[in-house]
């Protein structure tokens, strides 16, 4: 009998050793995978560079391939009425929507890496997700329904990344904004994803429209505390494209100090009717690693933050060589 209870217990602790292996190696068994503050593929430290694209609108992203553009950030502004998957429909102002499902398939057959932001509720300029707290908007609830289907849709897809709100909160703090309120939003809406056994990295924005990044240094760490595969996402606009070289430098080193993985999905030359040269910043940010996605891929010189004029030429209208300026960034070597 003791000889039965001991071979019991010795295939008990193999079992209990096998699960907690399981559980351990679930990380380091992922494709894309965060580490400190880099983001590797398969072992490989990389750096990635791309744009922001409004894809929803008309999938197709191989003409961002002379650019060796490698992630793209998708502007999904109807959250509400946009398909996840199957044909492409009509919404309720009349702009055609192609599924996130056709989107990502397309990116992913010209190799990029798609990040799914959500940018509005019902595709209108007033339910757009900047300038918000999350929770006091009126659609809150129904929002994190449909953000539980986005991560039952991709959890097998590991080179779909979900960012979980665009621009939160205002720019002033003028909304009652403080870096607990952050905390507790962003956690639930990671957790959304999360709970449905989705592992793949999670994008989670920065304070005052996406700018301020003092919640990081406040708060990143404790926020990662227990969580894994979560980039932190900054947009550099105004409140960095104005600030001193200097300043700049020290800004960047702090995020590295503190340990705190982060890229910048947005950066243009044009914010709040200011025109600023974000070249310096550009050369900085590939220097030190960070990856980077411009603001927009959009065939339109009349809009000065637009990359390309309307026959496909880098647009380098009233921008300080906008343009030029990103494409020869996209075609520098990564620096991961």
């Amino acid at each position: 009998m003791k000889k039965i209870i001991n071979k019991f217990l010795f295939n008990l602790l193999i079992i209990i050793n096998l699960i907690s292996c399981s559980s351990d190696d679930k990380q380091e068994n992922l494709v894309y995978k965060i580490a400190g503050t880099k983001i590797f593929y398969n072992g490989e430290a990389k750096q990635y560079i791309g744009s922001n694209a409004f894809h929803s609108f008309g999938v197709g992203s191989n003409d961002m391939n002379a650019w060796k553009i490698d992630v793209v950030r998708e502007f999904i502004g109807n959250v509400q009425q946009n398909p996840i998957s199957g044909n492409p429909i009509q919404d309720q102002n009349g702009a055609y929507l192609h599924s996130l499902q056709a989107i990502v398939e397309n990116n992913r057959a010209n190799n990029k890496v798609t990040i799914l932001c959500a940018f509005g509720w019902n595709g209108t300029n007033e339910t757009l997700f900047t300038g918000k707290r999350p929770t006091n908007t009126l659609w809150w609830n129904d929002y994190k329904i449909k953000l539980k289907e986005w991560a039952i849709q991709f959890k097998n897809q590991p080179d779909v990344w979900l960012e979980v709100w665009n621009e939160p909160y205002r720019y002033d703090r003028a909304d009652g904004y403080t870096d607990a309120i952050w905390e507790n939003d962003m956690n639930q809406l990671v957790s959304i994803i999360r709970n449905e056994n989705n592992t793949n990295i999670i994008v989670v924005p920065c304070a005052e429209q996406g700018q301020d990044e003092s919640v990081l240094i406040n708060k990143g760490a404790v926020f990662l505390n227990g969580k894994s595969n979560i980039l932190f996402d900054v947009h550099a606009y105004e409140k960095w494209l104005l600030d001193s070289n200097n300043s700049i430098e020290n800004r960047l080193q702090l995020l590295k100090n503190n340990n705190l993985p982060v890229l910048f999905v947005e950066i243009a030359p044009m914010n709040a009717g200011v025109l600023m040269n974000p070249q310096q910043m550009l050369n900085k940010l590939h220097e030190k690693g960070y990856s980077i996605c411009a603001w927009v891929w959009k065939y339109d010189e009349t809009d000065t933050d637009a990359l390309l004029t309307s026959t496909g030429q880098p647009n380098d209208t009233n921008n300080n060589n906008w343009g030029s300026s990103y494409k020869t960034i996209c075609l520098k070597t990564r620096k991961p």
